[in-house]
Protein backbone atom coordinates (compact mmCIF):
# COMPACT_ATOMS: atom_id res chain seq x y z
CA UNK A 1 0.00 0.00 0.00
CA UNK A 2 1.06 3.76 -0.68
CA UNK A 3 2.36 5.87 1.78
CA UNK A 4 1.60 9.62 2.24
CA UNK A 5 5.05 11.39 2.58
CA UNK A 6 6.64 11.81 5.71
CA UNK A 7 4.23 8.96 7.44
CA UNK A 8 5.14 5.21 8.65
CA UNK A 9 1.52 4.25 8.59
CA UNK A 10 0.02 3.22 4.92
CA UNK A 11 -3.47 4.61 3.44
CA UNK A 12 -5.01 1.61 4.74
CA UNK A 13 -4.39 1.91 8.35
CA UNK A 14 -4.82 5.82 8.61
CA UNK A 15 -8.10 5.63 6.93
CA UNK A 16 -9.40 1.99 7.14
CA UNK A 17 -11.04 0.30 4.50
CA UNK A 18 -13.99 2.82 4.24
CA UNK A 19 -15.13 4.31 0.50
CA UNK A 20 -14.84 8.07 0.18
CA UNK A 21 -18.07 9.86 -0.36
CA UNK A 22 -19.10 10.86 -3.88
CA UNK A 23 -19.14 13.69 -5.01
CA UNK A 24 -22.64 15.14 -6.50
CA UNK A 25 -21.77 14.96 -9.81
CA UNK A 26 -20.18 11.70 -9.20
CA UNK A 27 -23.51 10.04 -8.56
CA UNK A 28 -24.86 10.57 -11.76
CA UNK A 29 -21.93 8.55 -13.72
CA UNK A 30 -22.40 5.81 -10.93
CA UNK A 31 -25.99 6.15 -12.18
CA UNK A 32 -25.56 5.95 -15.91
CA UNK A 33 -23.24 2.57 -15.55
CA UNK A 34 -25.90 1.13 -13.55
CA UNK A 35 -28.86 1.71 -15.71
CA UNK A 36 -26.25 1.40 -18.98
CA UNK A 37 -24.76 4.30 -21.35
CA UNK A 38 -26.99 3.38 -24.28
CA UNK A 39 -28.97 -0.02 -25.53
CA UNK A 40 -29.47 -1.66 -28.58
CA UNK A 41 -32.01 -1.06 -31.34
CA UNK A 42 -33.01 -2.15 -34.61
CA UNK A 43 -30.51 0.59 -36.39
CA UNK A 44 -27.51 -0.02 -33.78
CA UNK A 45 -27.31 1.70 -30.28
CA UNK A 46 -29.76 3.64 -29.60
CA UNK A 47 -30.03 6.31 -25.84
CA UNK A 48 -32.47 4.85 -23.38
CA UNK A 49 -35.96 6.76 -23.30
CA UNK A 50 -37.58 8.78 -20.39
CA UNK A 51 -39.90 5.31 -19.65
CA UNK A 52 -36.71 3.29 -19.02
CA UNK A 53 -35.62 6.21 -16.64
CA UNK A 54 -38.38 6.27 -14.89
CA UNK A 55 -38.67 2.61 -14.28
CA UNK A 56 -34.94 2.58 -13.13
CA UNK A 57 -35.39 5.16 -10.79
CA UNK A 58 -38.87 3.92 -9.44
CA UNK A 59 -37.42 0.10 -9.03
CA UNK A 60 -33.97 0.86 -7.78
CA UNK A 61 -35.63 3.28 -4.94
CA UNK A 62 -33.51 6.18 -6.97
CA UNK A 63 -34.74 9.50 -6.38
CA UNK A 64 -33.92 11.52 -9.09
CA UNK A 65 -34.41 15.54 -9.61
CA UNK A 66 -35.77 16.84 -12.79
CA UNK A 67 -32.12 18.37 -13.57
CA UNK A 68 -30.45 14.84 -13.29
CA UNK A 69 -32.63 13.02 -15.13
CA UNK A 70 -31.91 15.38 -17.99
CA UNK A 71 -28.60 14.89 -17.47
CA UNK A 72 -28.57 11.20 -17.98
CA UNK A 73 -30.95 11.63 -21.10
CA UNK A 74 -28.26 13.97 -22.55
CA UNK A 75 -25.48 11.62 -21.63
CA UNK A 76 -27.21 8.57 -23.24
CA UNK A 77 -27.98 10.48 -25.85
CA UNK A 78 -24.62 11.84 -26.45
CA UNK A 79 -23.01 8.70 -25.85
CA UNK A 80 -25.51 7.06 -28.64
CA UNK A 81 -24.33 9.50 -30.75
CA UNK A 82 -20.80 9.19 -30.42
CA UNK A 83 -20.97 5.18 -31.37
CA UNK A 84 -22.95 5.62 -34.29
CA UNK A 85 -20.50 8.67 -35.75
CA UNK A 86 -18.71 8.21 -39.26
CA UNK A 87 -17.12 11.61 -39.27
CA UNK A 88 -13.50 11.12 -39.58
CA UNK A 89 -12.62 14.64 -38.02
CA UNK A 90 -14.92 13.44 -34.81
CA UNK A 91 -12.51 10.45 -33.94
CA UNK A 92 -9.59 11.35 -31.68
CA UNK A 93 -6.30 10.83 -33.55
CA UNK A 94 -4.81 8.18 -31.54
CA UNK A 95 -8.11 6.28 -32.06
CA UNK A 96 -8.18 6.63 -36.20
CA UNK A 97 -6.97 3.56 -38.18
CA UNK A 98 -3.87 3.78 -40.23
CA UNK A 99 -4.88 3.46 -43.62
Amino acid sequence: MAKPKGQKENRSQLYGERLPELAPTERLADIWRQIGYARDGMAGVVPFDWTELAAFSKLTECDLAPVEAECLMDMSRGYANMIVDTNPLSIAPMDRADD
